[in-house]
């Protein structure tokens, strides 16, 4: 029995581990896709609610002075490392990094000046510019939890950040993406986003696959005896009805020896109770006992004598040759009595000299009344 479930432990932890690495391994792969998929989606709409939103401020007035000038315009604003602006804090130069021009909002120069004058008097909101990034994301089917940071850097080179009030949950990773806005690329806006792996993968299918598996296979380990014993009850009984059904064997409500032994080995007794010799058991109803083969001897020649009565030496003849000792007769009846006990009715006595196989005597006095 301890065998059997080892057995069992070891092939149900193999399936189980086998059938659980192959869905980590596809979630794992598909999360990588997914992420790679949405994070070109939160980019590209990121980029959009700030174009939105800078777009809502398109009517302001803006006073544009322009002077003659000889350098050469093109489509494209050439980038300029650094930018000269004369203000109330004087005549001061900046620099501009190349990374920040090429992820500017607007490259064109006079609009990036207008840009600057516009933010300055109408300054984006983070909250307002963070719900319409999600809003973005939600209609195309991203779930997501966004945050932004606004870097606003001063005339004076001072630099100020403010953060949307979903930010604190997102801050903790990289940044997704950045885009300047201004002719000193001075407005920084910053999005973050991150994704919760259940939604990503929408695993909970599989995720109650893998419990219910596992839970399977401690139940089995839990109720092993119970569930081996019941399924071994079902098989025998079946097998035996079967056999009784093939051979055409009519079972009379007698204790009897069937007329044909050889063919089939099976034995009814006055109970019911039935001894199959070949395979070593008795049946009755859902009970079944691993009866030993010296007992098996010793329970057919009962059946075979009259009245079902045996003396000791008629014992002794027929399992020892005449060379047996009372502890061995007594020690053969009480296994057969232990066998019969847990699935018949029927008993061994010992009366006058003779060892009889019988119904209790209150069964044969309902027998009688009846």
């Amino acid at each position: 029995m301890e065998s059997g479930r080892l057995i069992c432990l070891w092939i149900g932890a193999f399936i189980c581990t086998m059938v659980t690495g192959i869905y980590v391994y596809i979630f794992y792969n598909s999360y990588k896709e997914q992420i790679l998929e949405w994070d070109a989606l939160a980019e590209e709409t990121f980029v959009e609610a700030l174009k939105l939103e800078v777009q809502k401020r398109g009517d302001v007035a803006v006073l544009c002075i322009l002077a003659d000038s000889p350098e050469v315009q093109t489509l494209e604003t050439p980038f300029r490392s650094s930018v000269t602006l004369t203000s109330k804090y004087g005549t001061r130069n900046y620099d501009i990094p190349r990374v920040k021009f090429d992820n500017s909002l607007v490259q064109y120069t006079e609009k990036r000046m207008m840009l600057s004058y516009v933010l300055e008097k109408h300054p984006l909101n983070v909250d307002i510019l963070n719900i319409s990034w999600d809003s973005l994301l939600v209609g195309k089917s991203v779930a997501a939890t966004t945050g932004i940071r606004l870097s606003t850097t001063d005339l004076l080179k001072n630099t100020s950040a403010v953060y949307s009030s979903d930010s604190v949950k997102v801050l903790r990773g990289d940044s997704l993406l950045s885009r300047y806005i201004g002719f000193r690329c001075e407005v920084e806006a910053t999005g973050f986003v991150s994704y919760n792996w259940w939604q990503v993968l929408k695993v909970g299918p599989p995720i109650m696959i893998l419990f219910l598996l596992w839970l399977c296979f401690f139940l089995l380990l839990l109720y092993y005896r119970q569930i081996t014993s019941f399924l071994r009850r079902k098989l025998v009984k079946k097998e035996t009805v079967v056999c009784i059904h093939e051979k055409k064997i009519i079972v009379e409500r007698k204790m009897h020896l069937e007329e044909e032994v050889g063919q089939t080995g099976l034995y009814e007794l006055a109970d019911g109770t039935i001894l199959d010799s070949e395979k070593g058991i008795l049946l009755n109803g859902e009970k079944i006992q691993q009866v030993q083969p010296q007992a098996i001897i010793l329970l057919k020649l009962f059946l075979r004598t009259k009245d079902y009565r045996l003396t000791a030496v008629e014992i002794d003849k027929e399992l020892w040759g005449g060379k047996g000792n009372p502890n061995q007769l007594y020690a053969a009846i009480r296994r057969l009595r232990e066998m019969l006990k847990d699935v018949s009715s029927l008993i061994v006595e010992y009366k006058d000299g003779f060892y009889c196989l019988k119904m209790p005597h209150s069964i044969e006095e309902n027998a009688n009344g009846e």
